[in-house]
């Protein structure tokens, strides 16, 4: 145990684990399910699933692009910047229309946290979000009976 302990002060990487935010994530209030993944050098994602796919009969889309909001890339452009933070991308909000500047971080292997931002970090907001898989349902989306009129 001292030996670990000394090499993790001589090799500070050897105590920060590096970890891998590429696969499926519920966001903040399990509202929607997004698959990040590797475009590039880069990081993206798109929403796979929603929690409510539909207002009025209809699927739901962008606010202001009138895009489909299922298949909508909304995480793009989003570069490594240390172990585990991914820095300079934007995000992209569905319900507003809007587009943020945005940097990543993974708390652990199960959670990261989003930031959305306008001109600089602080002035922002960060969601928290949990680690899924691909076929696990949204919590609560198995009842939505939105689409049927």
């Amino acid at each position: 145990m001292k030996k670990f302990a000394l090499l993790s002060l001589l090799m500070p990487g050897l105590a920060c684990a590096a970890f891998n935010p590429e696969g499926y994530w519920l966001t903040k209030d399990n509202d929607a399910k997004v698959q990040i993944y590797k475009c590039g050098e880069e990081l993206c994602g798109k929403i796979v699933d929603l929690k409510e796919k539909c207002r009025d009969g209809k699927p739901k889309v962008d606010a202001e692009t009138n895009v489909p909001t299922i298949g909508l890339e909304i995480v793009k452009g989003f570069k490594s910047a240390d172990v585990n933070t991914w820095e300079d991308g934007t995000v992209r909000d569905p319900k507003e229309g809007k587009t943020y500047n945005g940097s990543i971080e993974m708390v652990n292997e199960n959670q990261l946290n989003l930031r959305g931002y306008v001109g600089v970090k602080l002035f922002g907001r960060t969601s928290e979000w949990r680690r899924t898989t691909q076929y696990a349902k949204i919590p609560g989306s198995e009842t939505d009976q939105s689409c049927k009129k």
